[in-house]
């Protein structure tokens, strides 16, 4: 397994492109206001299986935006494999 960074999600804009290096592996839709997230990962460290539970740990993180009254944030760095449960 490749060490960090772990991936990261991006606020979806249009026209918006991704880092050189890095591949679109999941889309979140924040299922409150329907921003949508763009997971990516490195492209020599693409892992779907992480990705998917980063996209769990990511829904989690919107509704807790959403009970704490605040804005999502733009970008969000993922969890590693490890620190998910």
């Amino acid at each position: 397994m490749h060490k960090g960074p772990w991936g990261t999600a991006r606020r979806f804009r249009r026209n918006q492109q991704l880092k050189d290096g890095t591949v679109a592996l999941r889309t979140v839709i924040c299922l409150h206001c329907d921003e949508r997230f763009t997971i990516s990962h490195a492209d020599h460290a693409q892992d779907i299986d992480l990705a998917q539970r980063q996209a769990a740990w990511l829904e989690q993180q919107l509704v807790w935006d959403h009970i704490q009254e605040r804005k999502h944030q733009g970008l969000f760095k993922l969890p590693a494999s490890d620190q998910l449960k």
